[in-house]
């Protein structure tokens, strides 16, 4: 069985950490966090694995995972590579899903393999993300023979790992922003707009639960052609050019959003056939105040 140490142990690192430990996939080894107080936390979580102080007391292990957050990954890397306990084709990954795998070249100076795998997953609560875990899909890039150690390795905790390019990682990335951060963000803004017209945000959000729920069902029950609705999906060109004009009037940013979402939705309603091209002509000219 392969040897792993972490290198800062939030939830990510935590609840994989737990798993590759119970499944026997690694055996987990040293555990380094920003305290020992808190590594022994990390451990305890874990179930095993030995909490240190300091890089200096971390011993050898044939694979390396940076869980730290994303700002400290390339300092965290350059320091274990500074360290001299890197060996050749001893794996570094990490599990960003914002920063690429060739970030960690100061470890593949070393003779290390580099590799990223990012778990498309929110990790609120460890004790959680271990029990939901099954089925998470992960992206991974980096050294072909990293990959071949951590595909497996995620696998037999329940993973479904796919490959993507490494030189398009920021992008790939926003879209779990747009998807997951960003819904959370209009969510936010539907709120607002309730507020300015007089409902209170609790009785809005219940008011929106059901509506929000069902719609996201919908966009993976049937697709996001298929689950659009509201004036755009109908052709409402009058209705559409009047909440342009009342969004604006209140909020110019939101203005901004409504046009640049209400685009998006005209080609969903345009590819779907429920648009023809003249209404499709005259909703975009409306967007884009023409």
């Amino acid at each position: 069985m392969k040897t792993l140490n972490i290198i800062g142990s939030g939830r990510v690192g935590r609840a994989c950490g737990r798993m590759w430990a119970q499944a026997g996939v690694f055996e987990i080894q040293d555990v380094l966090t920003r305290s020992r107080e808190s590594a022994a936390e990390a451990v305890k979580f874990i179930g095993a694995g030995d909490a240190v102080g300091g890089l200096a007391e971390m011993r050898g292990a044939d694979v390396w995972m940076i869980a730290t957050r994303d700002d400290a990954i390339v300092p965290s890397c350059r320091t274990l590579a500074d360290s001299g306990k890197i060996t050749p084709d001893d794996i570094v990954f990490h599990v960003s899903g914002a920063t690429p795998s060739g970030d960690l070249e100061p470890a593949r100076e070393h003779g290390a393999l580099i590799a990223s795998v990012h778990p498309i997953k929110t990790f609120t609560d460890a004790e959680q993300a271990v029990q939901s875990f099954p089925g998470t899909y992960c992206s991974a890039e980096g050294d072909a023979e990293a990959l071949r150690v951590l595909r497996p390795a995620f696998e037999k905790i329940g993973a479904k790992v796919f490959d993507i390019a490494s030189g398009l990682k920021s992008l790939y990335h926003s879209g779990g922003v747009f998807s997951c951060n960003y819904l959370v963000a209009l969510i936010e803004q539907a709120l607002r707009a309730h507020e300015k017209a007089g409902i209170p945000r609790a009785a809005s959000l219940k008011a929106l639960e059901p509506m929000v729920r069902e719609t996201v069902d919908a966009v993976f029950d049937t697709g996001p052609a298929r689950a659009l609705t509201g004036p755009i999906s109908r052709g409402d060109v009058a209705t559409v050019r009047r909440q342009l004009a009342a969004v604006e009037a209140w909020d110019a940013a939101a203005g901004g959003l409504y046009r640049g979402l209400g685009l998006i939705a005209v080609a969903l309603a345009e590819a779907d056939g429920r648009l023809d091209a003249a209404c499709a002509k005259e909703l975009r000219a409306a967007l884009s105040g023409r």
